[in-house]
C-alpha cells in the first residue's frame, strides 16, 4: 500500500524524522554530492523548523519518497542560498509554496517492492493536490536541466522564472509550477498509464492506492 500525506516539522515523530534525515542524506550528500549539511548520516538545514510541511510518501510503511514545503512569505532556499543563482526577486508571497529536498530513494522502492508504481509522478501529483487543497496559487522550486526535461515530459504547466548557474557552474532552472487543474489532469493521465485506479481518487488529499 501507498500513501502520501502531509506533516508540520513539529508534528513528525522522532523516528519518522530520523528515517527521512537519512534518506536525504543517501540522495543529496551520498548520490549526488550536493554541498548540504549533514550530522552524521543525517541530512537537515536550518529550513527544517516550524515553518516546514512535508510531503511523505510511504510504501507499506517506509518512507520512499518526500519533498519539503515552504510559504515563500517565509525564509526558504529560493530567497536564501539560490538567490545568487538567478537575477530574480523572489516575491514575499503566502499563496506560493516553495518547494526543495525533493527526492524518490530508487534503490528502496527497488528493495521494498516489484510494483511499477511511478512513485516520482505521484509525487508530483501530491505536490499538486496538496497545493490545491491549501488554495495556493503555484508552487516555486529551483532545479537542474534534468529534473525541468522530467517535469516537462509529465505535462505539467511550467513557467521558467530565470534560468541561472550553480556553485559548479552548472545550469539551474527557477520554475513557477502550475496548480490548476490542467496540470492535475495531466499528472493524473501520467500515471494511469502504469496504474490504474479512477481520476476522482487520484484528485483527493491525502493520497492513498
Amino acid at each position: 500500500m501507498f500513501n502520501l500525506i502531509s506533516v508540520k516539522h513539529q508534528d513528525i515523530i522522532s523516528d519518522k524524522l530520523d528515517e527521512l534525515y537519512f534518506l536525504r542524506k543517501k540522495t543529496f550528500k551520498d548520490r549526488l554530492d550536493w554541498q548540504v549539511s549533514c550530522v552524521g548520516n543525517r541530512e537537515f538545514d536550518q529550513y527544517d523548523n516550524v515553518n516546514t510541511d512535508y510531503l511523505l510518501g510511504c510504501y507499506n510503511g517506509h518512507i520512499v519518497c518526500s519533498n519539503r514545503f515552504i510559504s515563500m512569505n517565509y525564509p526558504n532556499m529560493i530567497t536564501g542560498p539560490f538567490k545568487a543563482f538567478f537575477d530574480y526577486q523572489a516575491p514575499e508571497d503566502e499563496t506560493l509554496l516553495e518547494s526543495s529536498r525533493f527526492f524518490v530513494d530508487k534503490a528502496r522502492v527497488k528493495q521494498l517492492t516489484n510494483t511499477k508504481l511511478p512513485f516520482c509522478h505521484l509525487l508530483f501529483l501530491g505536490m499538486v493536490n496538496y497545493a490545491r487543497a491549501l488554495n495556493k496559487s503555484a508552487i516555486m522550486t529551483v532545479c537542474s536541466k534534468g529534473m525541468y526535461t522530467i517535469l516537462k515530459r509529465s505535462g505539467w504547466n511550467i513557467v521558467i522564472e530565470s534560468i541561472g548557474s550553480s556553485e559548479r557552474q552548472e545550469p539551474v532552472y527557477l520554475l513557477r509550477l502550475g496548480v490548476d487543474e490542467e496540470s492535475q489532469d495531466a499528472l493524473i493521465r501520467y500515471v494511469r498509464r502504469y496504474h490504474y485506479c479512477e481520476s476522482v481518487y487520484l484528485k483527493k488529499w491525502p493520497l492513498y492506492l
